[in-house]
């Protein structure tokens, strides 16, 4: 269904008001009828900057894309293999950094092909993963009005092209930077300033947002707006975040409307 074609002065305050019954709407029929109602007067209508940040860079995993359960299976599977024995709870400290710094976390002695073995088990829990429940539709909206999308993932290549590609991401994202795109890692800020270089923009026009607080160390180390993400239930509370979000619906308060 298209809108009618509406006086310019009117817009601003009738996109705002989509936007705010949206981020409110628990019927995902309705929020995407919102969503949808708003990018129309968008791309009839404004000419303003909606967006304070030109660039919103997600992190994956426990961000956008639920993990944690076929992450922590893995590691649990894969020590086990090593005859080390952790509980998921213990396991919970490795969510979000690279594999080598999440071993010496947890101070487990294993091989050279730890990592390998890690990669290959991963499969057996993969299917598990699924976008976190309204991700995809704010994701659309936000690429549609013309807002950069970028990713910056502790995950390598080879992990991003086996257990990610059947979300087709590159069709959303403008960029998306792995683990061995940098020498250093979350939370050092060189990925994210990988990630501004090669988009061509300055770190204050962006904000990264993540699950844990090496996204939140990692942005704010840059220069970059940091925003934390609550709705993967991972209990981590981080004062320092300059936005905190508790549903997907919630990025929209972004826009400058």
């Amino acid at each position: 269904m298209s809108l009618p074609i509406i006086h310019c002065c009117a817009s601003h305050t009738m996109i705002s008001n989509l936007i705010y019954l949206a981020q409110d709407c628990k019927c995902y029929i309705y929020r995407k009828l919102y969503l949808n109602y708003a990018l129309q007067l968008i791309e009839l209508t404004t000419k303003e900057k909606l967006m304070q940040y030109n660039h919103i860079v997600f992190d994956l995993d426990g961000t956008l894309i639920d993990t944690e359960n076929a992450v922590l299976n893995t590691w649990r599977y894969t020590l086990e293999t090593y005859g080390l024995e952790y509980s998921l709870e213990k396991l919970r400290i490795v969510l979000g950094i690279p594999t080598f710094d999440a071993l010496e976390l947890l101070d487990a002695s294993v091989d050279q092909n730890f990592e390998y073995k890690w990669i290959h088990n991963y499969s057996k829990f993969s299917a598990q993963t699924v976008f976190f429940p309204g991700a995809y539709d704010i994701l659309q909206f936000i690429k549609k009005s013309g807002i950069h999308l970028g990713v910056v993932t502790s995950r390598k290549k080879t992990e991003y092209k086996s257990y990610f590609s059947k979300f087709n991401l590159e069709q959303i994202f403008d960029l998306i930077v792995c683990a061995d795109d940098t020498l250093q890692h979350k939370p050092n800020p060189e990925p994210l300033l990988y990630y501004a270089q090669k988009s061509g923009t300055t770190p204050d026009s962006c904000i990264y947002i993540g699950d844990m607080p090496t996204d939140i160390a990692s942005a704010n180390a840059a220069g970059f707006a940091s925003g934390l993400v609550t709705w993967s239930h991972s209990s981590v509370l981080k004062t320092d975040a300059d936005y905190i979000f508790s549903s997907p619906e919630e990025l929209l308060k972004l826009y400058n409307i």
